[in-house]
C-alpha cells in the first residue's frame, strides 16, 4: 500500500512538475498587440499594448539568442503616447547577467 501511494505521489508531481515548463507563446496574438520600436546588436526595444512585459520577454529572449546565444534582460520599462508602454531588453552574455 504503500509503494501504491508513492508511486500516485510521484505520478502526480511529474505532472505538476510538466506544467510548469515554458509554452510557446501565441505569435499571432503578440504581433497584433506589440511592435519592434528599436534594435541593436546588444539591445532590442519593444511596445506593447494588452498585454503583459511577460509575454514579450519570451520574444527578446529568442531575439537575443539569434544574436550569438546571449540572454535578455529587462533594462526599462516607459510609457509612452496612448497607454502604449515600451519595454527595453539588453542582450548579455549569460556571466554579464
Amino acid at each position: 500500500m504503500k509503494k501504491m501511494l508513492c508511486l500516485v505521489f510521484l505520478l502526480n508531481a511529474c505532472a505538476w512538475v510538466e506544467n510548469l515548463y515554458w509554452e510557446e507563446p501565441d505569435y499571432n496574438r503578440l504581433a497584433a498587440h506589440m511592435s519592434v520600436v528599436d534594435k541593436s546588436p546588444r539591445f532590442v526595444t519593444y511596445e506593447y499594448r494588452d498585454i503583459g512585459v511577460d509575454e514579450v520577454a519570451p520574444i527578446a529572449a529568442l531575439y537575443c539568442q539569434e544574436r550569438g546565444n546571449l540572454q535578455a534582460a529587462l533594462y526599462e520599462i516607459t510609457m509612452h503616447r496612448n497607454n502604449a508602454r515600451r519595454a527595453t531588453f539588453v542582450c548579455k552574455k549569460t556571466d554579464e547577467i
